[in-house]
């Protein structure tokens, strides 16, 4: 029998005692059975008001502090035997939580330095500008509209960064409802790559679509998953090489479709993948700020597949190319 609640230890006491009792007593001289029976009764209610109130009511306190009982007044119902490791449960879940919090706060930390810098190059810019055209420059003929140019265009960058947190903003708090449809998504890849084409031709990369599957129709958000095509294709081509290609395929998973955008571009580096879809993150900063974006785009395809409870996976070797994937359910 195991001692693990305060009735069995106090049972198992009480015998003992009364045990030792009866063998002193036959020593010593008979008694009567009622003495017996008394000593008994009164050791086994000393013992058990004992435990109970010098160990089980703190445990049971401790138990209600660490799992939140309500009402938890029925002792036998708890057990000793367990409290060791439920208690090393809760540290562990609590110094879990605890690291958690701590990387959150570096992640914050992180991202609000990212967004002062990314936000600060394009005001500094305007800022420079502005000061030039009242110092005298407006009425330069050679750069007044040069330098309006310019300070419209980093402008433009800073709405563009805006726009895509707000994006991010309403994709993380979940006020951005899907509207899930079965549609033709083939034509959207070729919408998708129509909308693309003439940055395409700047670097002179083919886009391409093939569809492998035995049906065109997949289930989502269209306008969203459209989103999706237009920040993997528009990084395709930022980060291509020029003669390059880039390619939508379509593959048949039973009753799913794997989704590939594949291109022979620069590639990336292995170190860099699993950073790759966090928010500001540039894998060559001094390029990608040079051909514009926001760093904000595989972040917001990461908070999109993941409202679609799928996942983005990316596969890449450097000089050689990269391919990033993801599936949805086949439509009708």
């Amino acid at each position: 029998m195991r001692l693990n609640t305060p009735l069995k230890i106090s049972l198992f006491l009480s015998f003992i005692i009364i045990l030792l009792t009866i063998i002193c007593s036959y020593i010593i001289e008979e008694s009567s059975l009622f003495w017996y029976v008394l000593l008994f009764f009164v050791t086994f209610i000393l013992i058990y008001f004992f435990l109970k109130g010098l160990f089980f009511e703190k445990i049971r306190i401790i138990y209600k502090n660490i799992y939140k009982f309500k009402g938890t007044s029925n002792l036998s119902q708890m057990n000793i035997e367990k409290v060791e490791q439920e208690a090393e449960e809760w540290a562990d879940a609590k110094e879990e939580e605890l690291n958690a919090y701590k990387q959150d706060q570096g992640y914050r930390r992180e991202f609000l330095g990212n967004v002062s810098h990314e936000l600060k190059t394009p005001i500094f810019n305007i800022q420079g500008y502005v000061q030039t055209l009242l110092d005298g420059g407006l009425e330069d003929q050679n750069i007044n509209l040069k330098y309006l140019q310019r300070a419209n265009k980093s402008i433009d960058r800073m709405i563009n960064i805006v726009e895509d947190l707000e994006v991010i903003s309403r994709l993380e708090t979940e006020q951005s409802q899907l509207d899930l449809q079965s549609f033709n998504i083939v034509r959207l890849a070729h919408e998708a790559t129509e909308a693309l084409e003439l940055k395409a031709d700047e670097m002179n990369i083919k886009l391409k679509v093939v569809n492998e599957c035995q049906t065109n129709f997949a289930v989502g958000d269209r306008d969203k998953i459209q989103q999706v095509f237009i920040n993997l294709l528009s990084n395709s081509i930022k980060y291509g090489k020029k003669g390059g290609k880039t390619t939508i395929r379509f593959c048949n998973m039973d009753k799913n479709m794997l989704i590939e955008i594949s291109d022979n571009g620069i590639g990336i580096e292995e170190d860099s993948l699993d950073r790759l879809f966090e928010r500001f993150y540039r894998v060559d900063k001094n390029r990608s700020r040079e051909i514009g974006g926001t760093g904000l785009g595989l972040a917001i395809v990461k908070h999109i597949l993941e409202g679609h409870n799928q996942t983005i996976n990316v596969r890449s070797t450097k000089d050689v190319g990269s391919t990033f994937s993801f599936i949805l359910e086949k439509g009708e």
